[in-house]
């Protein structure tokens, strides 16, 4: 009877044995979330964007004021919000449970652990429990330090807003002062939603438990979540090391050797008979392998770093069960169960289907991944960091350097002249606190403007037609109709302008009002036209212009390719690190705004000069 007994008592191991008993549970569980998530994740999206565009309608900063009067606006933000509950039953919630159950010995099954999270919805649906939300859902991207969705872990302020942010010190004090505020935050309340699913807390009882328990044990939670990301570290440069360079060093030296955007066409000389020569054959093959070398480094890649994500959650789960004095060490010993060979069917199913892919795509090499035209570089006012902004020496700089256009931005005056100045007054050139339509152009022109190069010159505020006379014939000019005297009014008096310069076809009108802009596109449609925005919900080709211009995170794929299916135009701005112009110069747009004319010179040297692996590991993703 006591050896009966003594048989039935689950073997107790250590936790770093239980974690990697616990692997294949874990890998199917990530796996089975993301398929399931894609159902109710993808409906819910197409739904929003769908009352977003009833009626044809585009939602985007250029137009917010209309859809938040609309019937559309309410429906979006409680769509959202479902939105978000899937993502965080799903990715959290279920999680959570699920470790626990690995960690207490308990039967595990997705669907338990995904049902558990459903009900616990219910617990934050109050004031103090859709703070604990948002705060994940806002607060956590920015901050970096929590617990985040998949849905907006890319979330961050634009970049035409942080360099205004960083370039006033109020501005950039009380930001660092809020992000700080966040971390300290996040580091008290990181155990608030193990309280509330776990021990059925209250959002309000547990973030008070949460900051007790991390009070209590501050010195042994610290050092142990330092060493758990130093270990995180260590697996994914490992990972590196293997997935990546390792497949680098054996294909790169003999990709090196091939010619560099070699073209084949391998459709076209099958139809047409020809024959392959022995260095097509040789791309063609190379260019296969290494199509399936880098599909399998990125998926094996992917998979560490889900389990990297899944083991920090099993560690925080331990160190809440350990510091609630709820669960000792030893941990109960996992049955290994058949995942093991569902695992294996499943990677050969993966590697079966990549060796077809890569066949596909590595015959199609040169029709997938290259371009004929290298994307186009707009000088933003008008000639970037190279001059004074928004100078005529600016324009002079921007052709010399090749671009296709220059933006700059214009103001009307008090007396109905049209000015070229940023800023909706001239405090920061000028230190005179005025704004363009509070002046006469006389006025405006005894102003004397600081060089923004920093050389110290003393320039005179430039009319729209000083412009128009130095880029006729020679570069486009994207003129953004700006400020508060952005209207109707402004629109004719710039087309009349333009018109009477003869320079309809040098220039494109853009502003971030989108009613101007549907006013100037349906008035005056010989004139190019383009609206800038930074968020959007519906087809952002149903704007009424030509030309679509998206901030940095806006750009995505989807939109991009919807846009162009309409046989209009992307532009994307301010592209001004060398990893978003790496990303964009190498997308399929037609043109981004940039500061930066001779890093972007840099960056699209650098693209022309990369072999067909590099091309492959960057064009080739599995996000």
């Amino acid at each position: 009877m006591d050896t009966n007994s003594k048989q039935e008592q689950p073997v107790k191991v250590s936790f770093g044995k239980l974690s990697f008993q616990a692997l294949p549970e874990m890998w199917t569980f990530q796996i089975l979330v993301a398929i399931i998530l894609a159902i109710p994740g993808l409906f819910l999206i197409w739904l929003i964007n769908w009352v977003a565009g009833v009626g044809g309608n585009v939602v985007t900063t250029a137009n917010l004021k209309m859809f938040i009067l609309s019937w559309r606006f309410p429906v979006v933000i409680i769509l959202g919000f479902l939105l978000v509950l899937v993502y965080l039953v799903l990715e959290l919630f279920a999680q959570i449970y699920l470790t626990d159950y690995i960690l207490t010995g308990k039967r595990v099954t997705i669907w338990n652990c995904v049902k558990n999270g459903i009900n616990a919805v219910k617990k934050f649906l109050n004031p103090q429990g859709i703070r604990v939300i948002l705060f994940i859902f806002i607060a956590v991207p920015l901050c970096g330090v929590g617990f985040s969705l998949s849905l907006t872990r890319s979330f961050y302020i634009p970049n035409f807003i942080m360099e205004v942010v960083l370039k006033t010190p109020l501005y950039a004090i009380a930001y660092i002062a809020v992000i700080l505020l966040f971390i300290w935050l996040a580091y008290r309340s990181v155990f608030i939603l193990h309280a509330v699913l776990l021990d059925g807390m209250t959002p309000l009882e547990g973030k008070k438990y949460s900051s007790r328990l991390v009070k209590e044990h501050r010195k042994e939670f610290i050092t142990g979540i330092i060493l758990n990301v130093l270990a995180i570290l260590a697996i994914i440069l490992v990972s590196n090391i293997i997935f990546y360079y390792i497949p680098e060093w054996l294909l790169g030296d003999y990709g090196n050797s091939l010619p560099k955007n070699y073209r084949i066409d391998f459709l076209k000389t099958l139809e047409s008979g020809g024959s392959f020569s022995s260095l097509d054959i040789q791309v063609i093959a190379y260019r296969i392998v290494a199509v399936f070398a880098v599909l399998v480094e990125k998926y094996l890649f992917s998979v560490v770093t889900l389990l990297c994500g899944a083991y920090f959650m099993l560690n925080f789960n331990r160190y809440y069960l350990l510091y609630s004095k709820k669960a000792q060490a030893p941990w109960p010993e996992r049955p290994i169960k058949s995942r093991y060979i569902w695992m294996i069917v499943f990677i050969i199913m993966v590697f079966v289907v990549f060796g077809l892919v890569s066949v596909g795509l590595g015959l199609n090499y040169n029709q997938v991944f290259t371009r004929d035209e290298p994307v186009r570089i707009v000088a933003h006012r008008a000639g970037g960091t190279m001059s004074s902004e928004n100078s005529l020496e600016g324009l002079e700089m921007a052709i010399a350097h090749g671009c296709y256009a220059s933006e700059i931005d214009v103001q009307r005056t008090k007396d109905g002249y049209y000015i070229i100045n940023h800023d909706n007054d001239f405090k920061r050139l000028t230190g005179v606190a005025k704004a363009p339509q509070e002046m006469t152009m006389e006025e405006i022109k005894e102003l004397k403007i600081k060089d923004t190069t920093g050389n110290g010159q003393l320039l005179s505020v430039v009319t729209l037609e000083e412009m128009l006379d130095v880029i006729k014939g020679r570069e486009k000019l994207y003129v953004e109709l700006k400020g508060e005297t952005a209207d109707k009014q402004m629109v004719d008096d710039v087309v009349r302008i333009i018109r009477e310069h003869d320079c309809v076809d040098d220039t494109a009108l853009i502003s971030l009002k989108y009613d101007i802009i549907d006013y100037a596109e349906s008035t005056y449609p010989e004139f190019e036209t383009g609206t800038l925005f930074f968020a959007s919900l519906g087809n952002v080709a149903n704007l009424n212009c030509d030309l679509i211009i998206m901030e940095e995170e806006s750009a995505s794929d989807a939109k991009v390719f919807d846009v162009h299916s309409a046989g209009k135009q992307v532009i994307v701005w301010t592209v001004n690190t060398r990893e978003g112009m790496y990303k964009f110069l190498d997308a399929d747009i037609d043109a981004i705004i940039t500061d930066e004319i001779p890093l972007a010179e840099e960056v699209q040297a650098q693209l022309d000069d990369r072999s067909d692996l590099n091309v492959l590991e960057d064009k080739l993703t599995l996000e």
